[in-house]
């Protein structure tokens, strides 16, 4: 490459750093006060309590959970050893990925108010989008009965065991952070801003790289020629798109900057920005072991169904 690229490249990748630095700061301090106070596991324990409300409390749970697809793993897996309904927990599994505190505020600062506007409605209509069709399809029998695949596994004292545990039971590798007890409520919440820093930081630096290579490197006739036309087939190809897509709800959201820079259909651009965090991979793989194949077969049609129709309700009103 020669050196002009070279300096457009970089020159992206500093304004982007220069934009979000402070608002990456903020959101990671967020992350951090959620975790000090143990408020999201606070109100992930309403779920069992909230009744018929479950869905609901679910998807509020989801959207104030700084967790990815592969994160919230965790918190299904211990839920599901509870016995916690079906509906919610599906509602959890596909709110969680799409929304979070940290994602909303840098949401807001790379792509402006509208698109954090959208990414909220987007991932509350998913969410009780699949909480009601999983209850639906649990009350016509399609998913009645026990269709977790995952057992039970119990330390020597009769207590639960850890979720990492009964996932290596079954052969799913779910991720564990190591949490060192602090006197200091500060020192604490310091650690886990640390954490999420770290953990952010890394899949934010590499999609900035990214968007600076689609800003710099791809054409603008391959964007516009695959999902720039403002038509279903836009849709459908970006939800595909998404589909192996391994992006969490951070590092889309560069990657959503150089493709609506490049020409990307605004319809098309919130199917991904949906899509390509709830139906990533490892997500899949991991939920393949979790539940029976009906579950995963309903969880990526309301999934990437949902997020086709939002595009195309953007597509109307656009």
């Amino acid at each position: 490459m020669s050196d002009s690229i070279w300096v457009q490249m970089l020159t992206v990748i500093w304004d982007e750093i220069a934009n979000m630095w402070w608002f990456f700061l903020l959101s990671i301090v967020l992350v951090g006060v959620i975790k000090g106070y143990k408020l999201d596991l606070r109100i992930r324990d309403f779920i069992n309590k909230a009744g018929p409300w479950g869905i609901v409390v679910a998807v509020g749970v989801g959207m104030v959970s700084p967790l990815c697809s592969c994160g919230i793993l965790p918190v299904v897996i211990t839920l599901a050893m509870i016995q916690t309904p079906l509906a919610p927990l599906m509602a959890l599994l596909v709110t969680s990925p799409v929304m979070g505190p940290d994602a909303l505020i840098l949401t807001w600062s790379a792509l402006g108010t509208e698109w954090a506007v959208l990414k909220v409605v987007g991932a509350g209509a998913l969410g009780l989008s699949a909480g009601l069709v999983t209850q639906f399809l649990i009350n016509q029998g399609y998913l009645a009965g026990n269709l977790i695949r995952l057992k039970p596994k119990y330390r020597e004292d009769g207590t639960l065991a850890t979720a990492r545990e009964i996932g290596a039971e079954a052969g799913i590798h779910v991720k564990s952070m190591t949490i060192v007890p602090r006197a200091s409520k500060l020192r604490f919440i310091f650690d886990r801003t640390l954490d999420a820093g770290l953990f952010v930081g890394k899949f934010l630096l590499l999609a900035i790289v990214l968007e600076a290579i689609i800003v710099t490197l791809v054409p603008v006739s391959w964007i516009t020629g695959l999902v720039g036309q403002k038509s279903f087939g836009s849709l459908l190809l970006a939800a595909i798109i998404g589909l192996p897509l391994p992006t969490n709800q951070i590092p889309i959201i560069p990657i959503m900057a150089g493709l609506l820079q490049r020409g990307i259909d605004p319809g098309a651009a919130l199917t991904l920005f949906m899509a390509g965090p709830v139906s990533s991979l490892p997500a899949i793989i991991a939920l393949a072991g979790m539940f029976k194949k009906r579950v995963l077969v309903v969880f990526l049609s309301v999934s990437l169904s949902v997020s086709i129709l939002l595009g195309w309700l953007y597509q109307l009103l656009g």
